[in-house]
């Protein structure tokens, strides 16, 4: 489950009601996204309404956290896995699960001595899965670098915690606080332009076809 996504909270809501309806418990592995500029030329190329996904890191960190307290309160209905590297998000999720069972996710080579702190020195240690990426050059070379944008961006908690020069309280601030402080005060950033308006006001943009979805050629033969 991919936290920036809009419709997160949504699939969470209709996984919970699959499971209640089957019986089953279901595995979901929580994670912010990590394929968001492909996300958004997707979206302006075929010239949508708006973004499927939050266009502020800030917003797909809230996303995260609610989506997270959602799993947790359906602990029969979920099994939570939190994969992060960001001690803030980790940090709530110990505090918000409280007694409930999770297991959190780290990428193989990051957050090493913080998940050793975490899993180790915890009175009850916490399952920790350590994963890595498998597959082609091409595959794996595209992989490599959406890692090294998002941990290399100035919002990334990584990024932020190598910084000598950064207090401490903006590293681990709660990006809830900021975004209602932000709202409060008329301070939110300029939104991004919509994919229809791209071209505004010389043009709208034109109206992509997802011709691989079936829906989608469905009507257009059709008509």
């Amino acid at each position: 489950m991919q936290a920036y996504g809009r419709r997160a909270i949504p699939v969470l809501r209709w996984l919970r009601r699959l499971s209640e309806e089957t019986g089953k418990r279901i595995p979901v592995r929580l994670v912010k996204g990590a394929y968001w500029d492909s996300e958004i030329k997707w979206a302006q190329e075929r010239g949508l309404a708006d973004y499927p996904v939050f266009t502020r890191k800030r917003n797909t960190d809230v996303s995260y956290l609610a989506c997270m307290r959602l799993m947790l309160t359906y602990p029969r209905q979920f099994q939570c896995q939190f994969a992060s590297h960001n001690a803030h998000t980790i940090a709530a999720a110990t505090v918000a699960a409280a007694n409930t069972p999770f297991e959190l996710q780290r990428l193989h080579g990051m957050g090493e001595a913080m998940y050793a702190s975490i899993v180790a020195g915890a009175p009850e240690p916490r399952a920790c899965r350590i994963y890595a990426p498998v597959g082609d050059h091409e595959d794996l070379l595209g992989y490599l670098v959406r890692r090294l944008l998002e941990n290399g961006a100035n919002t990334s908690f990584v990024n932020r915690l190598a910084d000598n020069e950064m207090p401490i309280s903006r590293i681990i601030r709660d990006p809830v606080e900021d975004a209602e402080h932000e709202r409060a005060n008329g301070e939110a950033p300029k939104p991004l332009v919509r994919p229809r308006d791209v071209y505004w006001p010389e043009r709208r943009n034109s109206t992509g076809l997802a011709l691989d979805s079936a829906a989608v050629r469905t009507a257009l033969l059709a008509k």
